[in-house]
């Protein structure tokens, strides 16, 4: 460590009386900034700072110095910290350890990641870094979005050999926060197990639990890592309460709040703020109010009015609205916050814009209180939900008084505002005169336009958020598929859904809501109701959607089953969630349902009916033929029904020909809005439908007289990328010709079936002697009819055809329709044949690659694709499992992370392509029994169970020539190239049945595992790549390895257990292994290596039915000085082997080290090692057999072994050194270390089985 000396005058030089002392004077400078300090006074302690530099005096204390910037830190005075530091350099002070963190954490919080840096490179130039200066620029770089800095900086700290403690822990924790780096997160969890720093730091933990709630988004794996937790706090539990708000998980808050209430802890402001949060999300007044209660026991309810506030704001039971603004009026001083959260509440909830806006204006004429951008933006989406741009444009006004217009939430509200108003030309100009339009500027005015169905301009503001990197959000793809439900456009909805795919999104719950409604309105129930299974987490708009799609198609039974669902689940119904109940009852005729539904709104919901439930209840009625039970049901409602109410009423008396109740329905519309055509058409044709023509003609005057018109019917059905619209007998289309052919195609058939059409539909008058024959062509001319028969003859026959329509249907078309489902055949798609396959369990979910826009052209990055599909799938895992077919195709992809409970298949024909980009390969932490720094493996998993890789034999590709390259350049010398397959820590592994080729280093790594299978695996490499391992079991218990075939530029198997010291430390052996059945080239290498990293110790292991051909040599033990460990009860018969450099071959010389740190006196123990019944062509050397001075070889064992020498074969045949044993019946003949027993004998091979192969693996399908 470099020394730093001061220089002070001699003591004899001084004055000899000097009023005051300057030694005093400086203690005084001292006191008097921690006086200030202590006060709360920062300001005062930078002045009394700044006065003593103008007077020549300076503190000397760097405690004093150090106290300053931590003030100005927890202030967030970062500016006044800057100046404590230019004073510090002013005064010439040498800073300390201390001092200098302090400085790092300044400038780290400011966002200054130059600064602080510089600040850690000084302190490394003058050796004052301590763990906590380690731990705080790990922060720094962590919490400025250099997470992979951070990352990198912790290996640097392991390779100096320093120790971290629970502060560095927690920042490079905090750092793998992300999908990116949580795989190296789950390995420091390993070490954390295994230090036992997981259990005793509570900050730790916290950062753990953010790890996975924010890196992976599971909250099953988060709230593992708290169960686990040996201590635990109010903050803890806050936390966890918190998490599961962000998540969407309201009710898991609440349950995790009662928890904590039980275990005696009290919560604080923070608790209930989050709490109340919870209660508002699930509308659950009732829960509120409690808690409320609690608040005020506690004495903490001034400290959450204003979240307060908002709950009672959100809640929608009766009396909600009265209590928040109670609890408004009972605060004792009204801030802006609680101002904002009343007229919000309003805003949102209540469609009470009118008294949203009078609040805005109550709070602009008191004055007490300055509107901030919030409240403007409340104001004026207030204004759009009751469309009246005069009063949102006078607000718009006093935006720009008080200077917040500019503030792009104002400005998106103010585009928001006259989007509602169907204002779009003034939505246009706010939006073209943003000078920074954000994703949200740009969301709000895309929404616009897909109101207005311009999806020209809708794609085109979708493409330049894409080319300015705005980033996509949910609300985008929201709006885009709501607007192309409108129009029914289902291949824009599905290319819609394909980028939502691509882009990560389909987890997310609004895309999913608007998926769900989107195929439902274009036709599509059964895809609809496929995204709302695969939803983890759905709220009350994800089951309404689902139960209105389900009534659309008139699917009742479906809809009481999904509505009996949603409440067992806990889900609360909404007002909407009734309408479409209590429409699938009115559809199919469930009256008795209905009124079961329609009473338990308030009964059990406490949600009052409005207008439109009672419009679905005449419905139910008047299609059940009870008009005079609805006409009484009218009467009785508890407010004047409204023109809809009476227009459903006036629709069944025309069906059930009721004149005298048709006529008084008419007057009853035309009461409430006398320009409303459809009275006079609906009573014109009960008139006609009674055969009085002359009243129906008078209603179709009057309505002439008043210019009404009727909308006319349209109908539209898109073919390829084009909607085709058509009317009432049109004959405008290219194709009519054909059209009409098919028409009347469909309506000879059905008639042949038995149909006779209901000329009595047609309610125009016609002369006697054609009436019967018009009233039938007039029929068949509906629009929808025209549409139906275009898309017969437009679209295969194994594609549905979907037809839109603006009006209800006439019931013809119903009839027709029934007619031509059931006599033009029923069109279905063949599935695929399921793909048989063995493995350790099956799987109840499964999904496709391309479920989440994955693309199979071999340039495409797939990597988000597969990490978003594992991330979707892990959220069922503990449900059955979950398995992702690869489908054929070459997919590239970086490197991504398993789960439990998974199976990856890869399909005949399917290859993983390995990306050659290094940054898709994030750094992780070495193993712990290794030395070395890694880039992450392509396929990794780290604390897993039940994981299996599989296919009927496709293809991972490692692309490793790049990495060869710059390894024998000279690269990667110091790192691990990143590996095929790596799983850690886990237990129940199967990989089967896949080819892999080319990988970058080592191919299959199962490490710290527990019971695995490798089985039917084909590896090939170039026989001159460097390290590319075939099979390397390492540190594992119970593995059998069977039915493979290896061509290698190194080991076909190399077993392993760690290096030197930190193998030793780690103390994981590998012990119950079999290898049966492998075929192995490999001419610079072994078939079998045990060692040299066998640190951890390796035992019983038994090899049989083995090949070798062009193989350096058959089994090979490495080991060395400083390895330590043991190699012992190895157990290997029928080697067949051709083309050999060696047989067998020892080695107690490996000299590979490498760290340093190793201890010289850790001497392995080899012993107990068993070769029978082999046989050996083309061999150059028999035996190379070195043990280590002073520490021999011993147990060897060599029985009925027959060696083939080569033309050209080596003198001596066997080279023993330090080595003992038996042999019996081997040739050549072995050397004397090695006697022959001179009587027959067999060495060892157990009879018994490890438990693995006893494992019988299930049928399973994909």
């Amino acid at each position: 460590m470099a020394m730093i000396s001061f220089s002070f005058p001699s003591p004899a030089k001084l004055p000899v009386k000097s009023p005051p002392s300057v030694s005093n004077r400086i203690n005084v400078a001292d006191r008097l900034i921690l006086r200030h300090l202590n006060a709360g006074d920062l300001r005062g302690a930078v002045s009394a700072l700044d006065l003593m530099a103008r007077d020549g005096i300076r503190p000397m204390d760097s405690v004093t110095f150090s106290s300053l910037l931590k003030s100005c830190i927890r202030a967030r005075d970062f500016r006044l910290g800057k100046l404590v530091h230019a004073r510090l350099i002013e005064f010439d002070i040498e800073p300390d350890s201390v001092l200098y963190n302090s400085l790092i954490s300044l400038y780290s919080k400011s966002g200054d990641l130059t600064k602080a840096k510089d600040v850690f490179e000084t302190m490394g130039r003058f050796g004052k870094r301590d763990v906590v200066s380690w731990s705080a620029m790990m922060a720094c770089f962590g919490n400025n979005g250099r997470e992979f800095d951070a990352i990198k900086l912790f290996v640097e700290f392991l390779e100096l050999g320093l120790v971290p403690n629970d502060y560095c822990y927690t920042a490079v924790i905090r750092a793998c926060s992300n999908s990116d780096f949580v795989g190296v997160g789950r390995v420091i969890l390993g070490f954390l197990m295994k230090t036992g720093h997981f259990e005793s730091d509570v900050c730790v933990g916290c950062s753990l639990i953010d790890m996975f709630v924010k890196g992976e988004s599971s909250f099953e794996n988060a709230y593992k890592v708290f169960d686990k937790m040996s201590e635990l706090n109010v903050v803890t539990w806050t936390l966890m309460i918190t998490r599961c708000m962000q998540m969407g998980f309201p009710r898991e808050a609440i349950r995790f709040f009662l928890d904590m209430v039980l275990s005696g802890f009290e919560s604080d402001k923070f608790t209930l703020s989050s709490v109340f949060s919870a209660c508002a999300e699930l509308e659950n007044l009732s829960l509120g109010k409690q808690l409320h209660s609690w608040a005020i026991r506690s004495g903490l309810v001034d400290d959450v009015e204003c979240s307060l506030v908002d709950m009672y704001a959100k809640c929608s039971s009766d009396g909600s609205v009265d209590d928040c603004r109670k609890v408004f009026d009972r605060m004792h001083d009204h801030s802006v916050m609680s101002w904002t959260a009343l007229i919000t509440g309003y805003m949102q909830n209540y469609n009470l814009g009118t008294e949203a806006i009078n609040l805005f204006s109550e709070m602009i004429t008191q004055g007490h209180v300055e509107p901030n951008h919030f409240t403007f933006s409340s104001a004026l989406k207030a204004c759009g939900n009751v469309s009246d741009p005069r009063v949102g444009k006078q607000i718009l006004g006093h935006a720009f008084k008080r200077g917040v217009a500019s503030n792009n939430s104002v400005a998106n509200s103010v585009i928001s505002m006259f989007v509602k108003c169907d204002r779009m030309e003034d939505a246009r100009t706010a939006f073209e005169s943003l000078s920074e339009k954000n994703l949200v500027s740009y969301n709000t005015f895309l929404d616009g336009t897909c109101r207005n169905l311009d999806f020209e301009q809708a794609f085109q503001l979708l493409s330049e958020i894409t080319e300015r990197e705005l980033g996509v959000s949910a609300f985008t793809f929201a709006s885009l598929l709501s607007g192309v439900a409108n129009v029914g456009s289902i291949r824009k909805g599905e290319q819609i859904h394909s980028q939502v795919l691509k882009l990560g999104l389909s987890c997310n719950q609004p895309v999913c809501n608007a998926l769900i409604s989107m195929y439902s309105k274009c036709g599509s129930i059964d895809t609809a109701s496929r995204v709302f299974s695969l939803m983890d987490n759905r709220n009350v708009i994800s089951w309404t959607s689902m139960i209105t799609g389900f009534a659309k198609h008139g699917f009742a039974e479906r809809v009481l089953e999904t509505f009996n669902q949603m409440t067992k689940e806990g889900v609360k119904p909404n007002e909407v969630t009734y309408v479409a109940i209590l429409s699938a009852c009115s559809h199919v005729g469930l009256v008795s349902e209905g009124w079961r539904h329609f009473n338990s709104m308030y009964e059990d919901h406490k949600i009052k009916p409005k207008m439109e439930h009672y419009a679905c209840m005449v419905d139910l009625l008047c299609r059940a033929g009870l008009l005079t039970d609805a006409f009484e049901f009218i009467n009785t409602m508890p407010f004047q029904a409204d023109v809809l109410v009476w227009r459903t009423f006036l629709g069944a008396c025309r069906v059930h020909s009721n004149t005298e109740l048709g006529k008084l329905a008419a007057r009853k519309i035309l009461e409430l809005d006398p320009n409303e055509p459809a009275a006079y058409i609906q009573l014109s044709n009960i008139y006609a439908s009674a055969g009085k023509w002359e009243e129906s003609t008078e209603m179709r005057r009057k309505m002439k007289e008043r210019n009404l018109v009727k909308e006319g019917g349209c109908s539209w059905i898109e073919v390829g990328d084009e909607v085709h619209k058509f009317y009432v007998g049109d004959t405008s289309h290219p194709n009519a010709h054909q059209i009409y052919d098919e028409l009347d195609r469909l309506i000879t058939e059905i008639k042949r079936c038995g149909y006779v059409p209901d000329t009595d539909l047609v309610l125009h008058k016609l002369e006697e002697e054609d009436d019967e024959a018009k009233k039938e062509m007039l029929l068949y001319q509906h629009s929808e009819k025209i549409a139906v028969a275009f898309g017969l003859i437009s679209t295969a026959k194994s594609r549905p055809v979907r037809v839109f329509k603006n009006l209800r249907q006439y019931p013809v078309f119903s009839i027709m329709e029934s007619r031509i489902q059931n006599n033009m055949g029923s069109t279905s798609i063949e599935s695929n044949k399921g793909i048989e396959y063995l493995a350790l369990n099956c799987r109840k979910h499964s999904a496709v690659l391309t479920d989440f826009g994955a693309i199979g052209d071999g340039k495409t990055s797939n990597t988000k694709a597969f990490r978003e599909a594992i991330t979707k799938l892990t959220t069922k895992a503990v449900d059955g499992g979950v398995q992702l077919i690869v489908p054929p195709g070459n997919w590239l992809t970086g490197s991504f992370n398993l789960t439990s409970h998974f199976t990856l298949f890869i399909q005949q024909g399917a290859t993983i392509l390995a990306s050659q980009d290094e940054s898709e390969y994030p750094m992780i932490p070495p193993l712990p029994s290794y030395g070395d720094a890694r880039f992450t493996s392509l396929i990794y998993g780290s604390n897993l169970t039940d994981v299996v890789i599989t296919g009927n034999k496709g293809t991972i590709n490692g692309q490793g020539k790049s990495w060869w390259l710059k390894y024998r350049s000279g690269g990667f010398k110091s790192i691990s190239r990143p590996l095929l397959i790596e799983i850690i820590f886990s237990e129940n592994v199967q990989i089967s049945n896949i080819n892999l080729i080319d990988s970058p280093m080592w191919n299959i790594h199962p490490v710290y595992c527990k019971n695995v299978i490798v089985k039917d695996i084909k590896i090939v490499a170039p026989i001159d790549s460097p390290n590319t391992d075939g099979i390397n079991p390492d540190s594992c218990t119970n593995t059998l390895i069977e039915d493979c075939s290896v061509v290698s530029g190194d080991d076909c198997i190399a077993v392993k257990s760690g290096i030197d010291q930190f193998g030793i430390a780690t103390g994981m052996p590998t012990q119950q292994l079999s290898i049966r059945r492998l075929t192995c080239i490999s001419p610079d290498s072994a078939g079998i290596a045990i060692g040299s990293e066998m640190s951890g110790g390796i035992k019983d292991v038994r090899i049989e039915d083995v090949t070798l051909i062009n193989t350096q040599s058959a089994i090979r033990i490495k080991t060395a000085v400083g390895r330590g460990g043991y190699v012992k009860d190895i157990f290997a018969r029928r080697f067949t082997m051709k083309t050999m450099k060696y047989v067998f071959w020892m080695t107690g010389s490996y000299k590979l080290h490498p760290v340093g740190g190793f201890d010289p006196k850790a001497l392995p123990e080899i012993s107990n090692i068993n070769y029978r019944d082999m046989t050996a062509e083309n061999v150059t050397i028999s035996a190379k057999l070195e043990g280590i001075k002073n520490d021999p070889f011993t147990g060897l064992c060599m029985s009925n072994v027959t060696i083939a020498l080569s033309p050209d074969p080596k003198k001596l045949q066997w080279n023993c050194t330090d080595v003992s044993g038996v042999t019996s019946r081997v040739k050549p003949e072995p050397c004397s270390l090695l006697p022959d027993k001179g009587t027959t004998m067999d060495c060892d091979f157990p009879t018994d089985k490890i438990p693995i192969e006893s494992v019988v693996l299930n049928k399973c399908y994909a």
